[in-house]
């Protein structure tokens, strides 16, 4: 999972089916409605729904996890009008 502030998107990579190439999905920070992180005893999933879909990245550490919410709305917070749209 790579968070980039600069261009406002996430993108979630994952190995494909045939485990030969992979598969990469770009979702964009103003399209974003929720945030979900589901820690558990080793690990944690985070879970992003967009307008439209959902993209979700499997097996990053707690720390990780909280992280990267915490950076998305602390980034929110920041862009008067123009954020992630909660709802």
């Amino acid at each position: 999972m790579c968070v980039d502030f600069d261009m406002e998107t996430i993108t979630i990579s994952k190995r494909n089916r045939v485990l030969i190439g992979v598969d990469k999905k770009t979702l964009a920070f103003r399209f974003i409605r929720s945030i979900f992180v589901d820690e558990h005893i080793f690990g944690a999933d985070i879970h992003i729904k967009v307008v439209g879909g959902e993209g979700s990245a499997y097996y990053l550490s707690k720390a990780d996890a909280r992280k990267i919410e915490s950076l998305l709305l602390e980034y929110n917070r920041t862009k008067k009008g123009k954020g992630i749209i909660f709802s």
